[in-house]
């Protein structure tokens, strides 16, 4: 084995020494492994996960703006129901409502 010196921002090096004690490795133990798991993705894979994960996020996004657009009807639609009847459907701040948000 030969020694490295390498160079990695504060945030790096704290969650890899979170991650080493957690697993029971040394430091420099669990850099070895993200090394070698970094060398066995080819580089054409590494370019098709990129894509992938990119689109995975622009998916999460729009997922996440129609669901707060579907809370938005819904209590639209709550309210609308309430004046109606003129008796409260759900409290404010109850565990029924509060699933919603």
């Amino acid at each position: 084995m030969v020694t490295a010196r390498i160079h990695m921002d504060a945030r790096q090096k704290h969650r890899l020494a979170r991650r080493a004690k957690l697993r029971g490795k040394s430091f420099s133990q669990e850099v070895q492994d993200a090394v070698a798991l970094y060398l066995e993705v080819p580089v054409e894979t590494q370019v098709e996960l990129e894509s992938l994960a990119k689109s995975a996020n622009q998916a999460a996004g729009r997922m996440i703006k129609r669901l707060d657009a579907t809370i938005s009807h819904v209590d639209r639609i709550l309210g609308e129901m309430e004046q109606r009847q003129s008796i409260p459907l759900i409290e404010k701040g109850t565990a029924a409502c509060s699933h919603f948000r």
